[in-house]
């Protein structure tokens, strides 16, 4: 049996508690220190996107005409965004202890499926509709303070438009099955800390962290460390997302230690864009399992190495 077993492991379901206590289960017989972290969330971000974007829709639509009541309906729609005013549903964090001193090597996978769509869900989930509702919350507080602009209409018009797209998406999303996968991310991240507990880095101090419940990877893993007390400069943040082989660095360190690796190993894996990040952080697609995994380890033995030759205090800065 493996992770992929696991049909239907969406955010909060009965199938991601199960995987999560199989993945427990399955650290402790690696003889790894491992356990079940259980918090609260509200993991219904597609249905939420959808009612605000709606909302907000609304509240443009009904502004021309009535400038209060379409003002009410836009701040609604983008609070609805930020708050998604939903019932909470317990999940579960799988996790190996923190180290207390050195550099942590924090090695983050999601172990959750995502569900279907038919838009790229990072879209969605990312800044671009709240910036909507918010425009159009704007426009509508223009027009209850009576400005009317010539060009008010045109800035309230393209993120009302932009919305009614974003309700279908999210719809769309809200409204489809579980997706399925191989695990690829969880796997990978489960044998590369079983790797680097066998032989130990000098400088680096392997962590694992499998999050659930459908979060944003980076914001999860970040979140999960600094509840520790763990800042950019005691942090490396080690990412394995599913789907085709990349990778992505902003940290000039970390970068540098991947490209040293690429040339090493000549790998040819595609460079993506990294967005800024409090924390050194690589971000690895795991299409090719075997390769992601030789890559990862590589990048960990060159910034080990140039740490370990450097002063204790030469560690990775955001």
């Amino acid at each position: 049996m493996d992770l992929s077993d696991h049909v239907g492991r969406g955010a909060c379901t009965d199938a991601e508690r199960r995987a999560a206590l199989w993945l427990h289960d399955e650290l402790r017989a690696r003889d790894h220190e491992a356990w079940v972290e259980t918090h609260w969330v509200r993991p219904q971000w597609a249905l939420a996107l959808a009612l605000g974007a709606l909302l907000s829709v609304a509240g443009s639509l009904v502004a021309t005409a009535a400038a209060v009541p379409g003002l009410v309906l836009a701040v609604l729609g983008a609070a609805t965004m930020v708050v998604r005013p939903f019932p909470r549903r317990a999940t579960q964090d799988v996790l190996t202890g923190l180290p207390e001193d050195g550099v942590v090597l924090a090695i983050a996978a999601a172990y959750d499926v995502p569900r279907r769509g038919l838009v790229d869900q990072r879209l969605l989930r990312g800044p671009g509709p709240l910036i909507c509702a918010l425009l159009v919350t704007a426009a509508t507080a223009a027009r209850v303070a009576g400005l009317e602009p010539g060009w008010l209409g045109v800035v309230q018009l393209v993120p009302t438009i932009a919305l009614m797209i974003v309700v279908a998406a999210a719809l769309d999303v809200a409204l489809s099955n579980w997706a399925e996968g191989d695990a690829a991310a969880a796997a990978v991240a489960v044998t590369l800390f079983d790797e680097l507990s066998r032989e130990a880095p000098r400088a680096l101090r392997p962590a694992l962290l499998l999050i659930g419940a459908g979060d944003a990877l980076p914001r999860a893993a970040a979140r999960r460390l600094r509840r520790e007390g763990l800042g950019a400069e005691r942090v490396m943040l080690l990412q394995l997302v599913d789907g085709p082989p990349f990778w992505a660095a902003r940290h000039s360190q970390v970068r540098a230690a991947a490209e040293r690796a690429l040339v090493a190993l000549e790998l040819d894996t595609p460079q993506r864009r990294m967005p800024p990040t409090r924390l050194p952080t690589i971000r690895l697609g795991c299409g090719d399992r075997d390769a992601t995994l030789d890559l990862a380890l590589g990048v960990v033995d060159a910034l080990d190495a140039e740490l370990s030759a450097r002063a204790p205090a030469a560690r990775p800065r955001a």
